[in-house]
């Protein structure tokens, strides 16, 4: 999963890194999706990298770096991770559920496409504010999320948020602005109200998809306009 603060893991393994209070597990290398500028995408041909190895982390691992972890202070818990999905993993459920033994929030980073909206409903219920996600999602049309998040169904993804939204949950819409969906800006900002989401606009600052600086002016004009949340 492709996100911004994400950490790179070890290239064979899910890893873990510690910011502060705030720890990143990368739980599992497996996605869907094929990303482009992503580190577990070849850029020519859009397939996992060989060296990548597909694993999940075990869930006891885990509850062992924690456990063995006592004079830690949590206050959050992430699963992104650079190499894959967390959403992937069999066991999301169980890692959310122990990781809210050791802190007060767990967030999530998904491209948003798997699972189903039934199954986002059910968490929301379950775990309140005590979870946030938040949905990478970069466009208001799937040709245009397509673009990027090769291989990501955007109407589930849609589908997903609006479900996950309704049913209570907590979360944001991330939207990174290419030099293909800078036109939609305003389109994403109005669904994102209709959904009831806070959603919040980066630029890529990869090569791939890079806005031209006459994009960039006219994103920036509507982004002023309009009070669109830049980060």
């Amino acid at each position: 999963m492709d996100s911004h603060v994400s950490i790179m893991a070890i290239k064979k393994n899910p890893g873990v890194n510690d910011y502060s209070n705030q720890i990143d597990f990368a739980i599992t290398t497996h996605c869907q999706a094929k990303c482009r500028s992503c580190a577990r995408t070849n850029l020519e041909t859009g397939e996992k990298e060989s060296w990548l190895e597909l694993k999940h982390m075990d869930l006891n691992v885990f509850k062992n770096t924690l456990n063995n972890s006592p004079d830690v202070n949590l206050n959050e818990i992430e699963f992104c991770g650079e190499l894959g999905d967390p959403m992937m993993h069999p066991q999301i459920d169980e890692f959310i559920k122990n990781a809210l033994t050791y802190t007060n929030r767990v967030t999530i980073s998904t491209n948003g496409g798997l699972r189903n909206p039934l199954w986002y409903e059910t968490i929301a219920k379950k775990y309140g504010s005590s979870l946030k996600i938040n949905w990478a999602i970069d466009g208001t049309t799937h040709d245009v999320n397509w673009k990027y998040r090769e291989g990501v169904d955007w109407q589930r993804a849609m589908d997903n948020m609006t479900s996950y939204i309704k049913a209570g949950g907590s979360g944001s819409w991330w939207f990174i602005i290419f030099e293909w969906n800078h036109h939609q800006l305003l389109e994403a900002s109005k669904m994102a109200k209709n959904i009831d989401i806070d959603i919040v606009f980066r630029y890529n600052e990869r090569l791939f998809g890079l806005i031209t600086p006459e994009s960039k002016i006219k994103a920036d004009t509507i982004i002023k306009e309009n009070g669109l949340l830049l980060k």
